[in-house]
């Protein structure tokens, strides 16, 4: 396993989007302006799921402008699960980092993400060390780790901080297709997997921001029958999979 230096090879950075019109611009314009101080070369991979404003004619204009920058279209839209396993998939760098396209995840954090990433380390996972959501939204996510946590013993603060760095050959270790899940429960059940499959991951906090444009996604009531529904596919595979 290479080492890992304060500058990298090369570093794929992604992130989905859904109707985030106004948060596209300056997603791209801060990536642009702070990851090349770590990667010798930076892509940047918007990936747009299944958006019914400017989210899609947005991206496909920046991409024009910079050939750092491209786009995935989803029509219909994949879900949130899918849309993260696009942008994975689509990674061409040794390195792979995702944030969501929301603007409430500072890219500059990045440091912190690359700090812990050391020799026999393949991923570090962000935890948000403040949730800046509105109270239902907090219920909602304090809930879902705690049972996670019961039903898969794992140790993990925060299963779904949108705030992740891969050594992208984990990717040929443990392939995505193991991981069925395309909704809210898609990353969850990629740490899950990659876990049982000896993937080496490390924790750091990472600061959480409030929304500045739009609506947060992730709670609606159909977005979290999913995830419970996918939550316990999953655990029930565990149990009956031979030993």
């Amino acid at each position: 396993m290479p080492p890992v230096t304060e500058h990298l090879s090369g570093l794929s950075f992604f992130f989905p989007a859904r109707d985030e019109e106004l948060n596209i611009e300056p997603m791209v314009a801060r990536a642009l302006a702070v990851l090349p101080m770590y990667a010798d070369w930076v892509e940047v991979t918007i990936v747009d799921d299944g958006s019914s404003d400017r989210t899609g004619a947005i991206a496909d204009a920046l991409a024009r402008a910079d050939p750092r920058v491209k786009v995935l279209h989803h029509r219909p839209g994949r879900g949130y699960g899918g849309a993260v396993r696009a942008g994975l998939m689509s990674a061409t760098q040794p390195f792979v980092f995702f944030t969501d396209g929301d603007q409430q995840f500072d890219v500059a954090d990045f440091d912190k993400l690359i700090g812990a990433l050391g020799p026999g380390v393949d991923a570090v996972i962000g935890y948000r060390l403040q949730l800046a959501y509105p109270w239902r939204h907090l219920v909602v996510s304090g809930v879902y780790n705690r049972v996670i946590r019961l039903l898969f013993s794992g140790g993990w603060r925060d299963v779904d901080c949108a705030f992740k760095l891969f050594r992208a050959d984990v990717f040929a270790r443990v392939p995505l297709n193991r991981v069925h899940s395309n909704g809210a429960f898609f990353s969850p059940e990629l740490l899950i997997t990659l876990r049982a499959n000896g993937i080496v991951m490390r924790e750091v906090g990472i600061p959480h921001h409030p929304r500045v444009h739009h609506e947060p996604k992730g709670t609606s009531p159909e977005a979290i029958v999913k995830a419970i529904r996918d939550l316990l596919l999953l655990r029930l595979s565990l149990w009956l999979r031979p030993r």
